[in-house]
C-alpha cells in the first residue's frame, strides 16, 4: 500500500523503522540465507578482490527532498569544478595551485577533442537531514558503477524487501546504462562515427577487475565491442591504437593518471594516439585538475569566486568544506586571516589531513583522534609530502542491519552517499558503510543498495 504524506522526513524515519520491524519478524533470515547472499554476490561479481561488498540487509534510503538537494548541490559543484579546469587550462600558470606535477600539466594541456574534463565523475558526500557535505571529487572514472543496481536486485530476493516495496514507492537508477550512453555521445562529439571499439584500461589483477568484466559484458550485449586490457598490452602504429588484433576507438580509462605517468612517458602508445587525436580518451588527462583534493581550495578560497555563478557559490558555501594545501603561509578561515600551520596545530580537533592525490583512505589523519604529539607528527608528514587540510565534519552514524555468517544485528555505521555524474548530471549513487569515519571499501568497509523514497 502506498502511503501519501507531505512530511518527507517523517516518511523516511517511518520507512526505516518499518523495514527493521519486518526484518525482526522474518524467520527466514538464517545462516543459509546469508551464505546465499554472499554466493550471489560472488556469482554476480559484486566483490572487492575475493570479498563480497554487500554487508547490509537494508538499502540506504533518501527521501525525495534530500535526493533533490543532493542532486542540485552535486551538479552546481561539478559545474564549478569544470570552470576551474577550463580556467587552469586557459592559464597554465595556475596549474601549481591544485598541485599538478610537470608530467600531469603537460598532458592536461592536450585538447581531448570534446568539451568536458570530467565526463564520468563521483562526489563523495555525507548527507544528514538537510545538510550535504562533499569531501572529495573523484574525477578519474570512479569505480563501483554497477554496484548500486546489482545490490538492489539481490536485496529484492529477501522477502522483507518485496514486502517493503509493496508499502513504499522506490526509485532506483542505472549508472551503467548512463555510462554507455555518455561514452557514445562523447565519442560522437570527439568526431567518431558509428559504434566505437572500446578498451577498458587498467592494470592487471586489481581487486576491482570483476567490475571490468561486468562492463565488458554490458557493452557487448548492447552492440558495443569491448576488451579489457592494461597499458603494457597497447600498440600504436599507422594511426591506430590496438590491443592485439583489436582496434581501439575509445579508451575507458580506469588506470590512475599519476600511476600511469610514473611508469611511462610521452612515447607510450596511449599518449601518442591521444596526442595525435587517434583515440577518444575518457576521462581525458585534464580530468586530473578536477580530481586533486586541493581543487577544493580553488572553490573555497577568496580569489576565484568571480569564476562562479550565484548558484554555484551558494552550493560551494553550503556543501564544500574549507580546504587548503598544507605549507607555511597565511590564508583565511571563516573570513579571518590566519597563519595556516599555527592555526591547525592549535585546533587539531577541527581538521583532517589528507594526501592531495591518493585513494583508499591512505594517509588520512583525523585531528580529533590524535593527541598533540601525534597531530604534530602528522603535520610534519604533510609538510614533507603534498597534503591538504580540511574542515572535519560532524559525522552522524546511522543504524543498519549488518549480517555475518551466522546472524544479523542493528549496528551504527558511518554512511556516505556518493552521487555519480555523467557530463555533470547526477544518475544514482554509490553508498558505502563503515564502522569507522574512513568510509572506504578499500580500507575494509562495505556497500549497500540505494533507493529514493517517492
Amino acid at each position: 500500500m502506498k502511503r501519501p504524506t507531505t512530511n518527507t522526513r517523517a516518511l523516511r524515519e517511518r520507512a526505516i523503522a518499518e523495514y527493521h520491524e519486518l526484518l525482526a519478524a522474518d524467520e527466514t533470515l538464517t545462516p543459509a540465507t546469508f551464505e546465499k547472499l554472499r554466493s550471489a554476490m560472488r556469482k554476480n561479481r559484486l566483490v572487492y578482490g575475493d570479498r563480497p561488498i554487500g554487508i547490509a540487509l537494508r538499502p540506504h534510503l533518501l527521501d525525495q527532498k534530500q535526493f533533490r538537494a543532493l542532486t542540485l548541490s552535486a551538479e552546481h559543484v561539478t559545474s564549478a569544478l569544470e570552470k576551474v579546469a577550463a580556467a587552469v587550462v586557459q592559464h597554465p600558470n595556475l596549474m601549481g595551485e591544485p598541485g599538478l606535477t610537470e608530467a600531469e600539466r603537460k598532458m592536461a594541456l592536450v585538447d581531448p577533442g570534446f568539451s568536458t574534463a570530467g565526463v564520468t565523475t563521483r562526489l563523495d558526500a555525507f548527507v544528514h537531514g538537510n545538510e550535504i557535505k562533499f569531501v572529495e571529487s573523484n574525477a578519474e572514472n570512479p569505480s563501483s558503477l554497477p554496484d548500486q543496481e546489482e545490490l538492489n536486485r539481490l536485496l529484492f530476493e529477501l522477502p522483507v524487501m518485496a514486502s517493503f516495496a509493496r508499502r513504499y514507492h522506490l526509485r532506483q537508477f542505472s549508472p551503467v546504462e548512463r555510462l554507455l550512453e555518455t561514452l557514445l555521445s562523447t565519442y560522437g562529439e570527439w568526431g567518431g562515427s558509428g559504434v566505437p571499439n572500446v578498451a577498458i584500461l587498467d592494470w592487471k589483477d586489481l581487486p576491482t577487475s570483476s567490475e571490468f568484466v561486468f562492463l565488458q559484458e554490458h557493452f557487448s550485449a548492447h552492440g558495443v565491442p569491448a576488451v579489457i586490457c592494461s597499458p603494457e598490452d597497447l600498440e600504436y602504429e599507422q594511426e591506430q591504437l590496438r590491443c592485439g588484433a583489436f582496434r581501439i576507438d575509445l579508451v575507458y580509462k580506469r588506470v590512475i593518471i599519476h600511476e600511469f605517468l610514473a611508469r611511462y612517458d610521452d612515447t607510450h602508445p596511449l599518449v601518442r594516439a591521444y596526442v595525435n587525436h587517434d583515440v577518444c580518451l575518457v576521462n581525458p588527462f585534464r580530468c586530473k585538475i578536477m580530481h586533486k583534493k586541493a581543487v577544493f581550495e580553488m572553490l573555497t578560497g577568496d580569489q576565484r569566486q568571480d569564476w562562479f555563478t550565484s548558484s554555484e557559490k551558494e552550493a560551494i558555501r553550503r556543501a564544500v568544506p574549507w580546504t587548503r594545501r598544507v605549507f607555511d603561509r597565511k590564508t583565511t578561515h571563516n573570513g579571518q586571516t590566519i597563519n595556516l600551520l599555527e592555526f591547525i596545530r592549535r585546533n587539531r580537533s577541527m581538521f583532517v589531513l589528507k594526501p592531495n592525490d591518493d585513494y583508499g583512505g591512505h594517509g588520512v589523519y583525523f585531528g580529533s583522534q590524535l593527541d598533540e604529539r601525534e597531530w604534530q607528527s602528522a603535520i610534519e608528514k604533510a609538510l614533507s609530502a603534498d597534503y591538504i587540510v580540511q574542515d572535519a565534519l560532524d559525522l552522524h552514524p546511522e543504524v543498519f542491519p549488518i549480517f555475518s555468517e551466522t546472524d544479523w544485528k542493528l549496528q551504527p555505521m558511518f554512511v556516505d552517499t556518493n552521487p555519480f555524474l555523467f557530463r555533470g548530471k547526477v544518475c544514482g549513487a554509490m553508498v558505502r558503510l563503515s564502522a569507522t569515519p574512513i568510509v572506504n571499501v578499500t580500507s575494509g568497509g562495505g556497500e549497500t543498495g540505494f533507493f529514493v523514497l517517492q
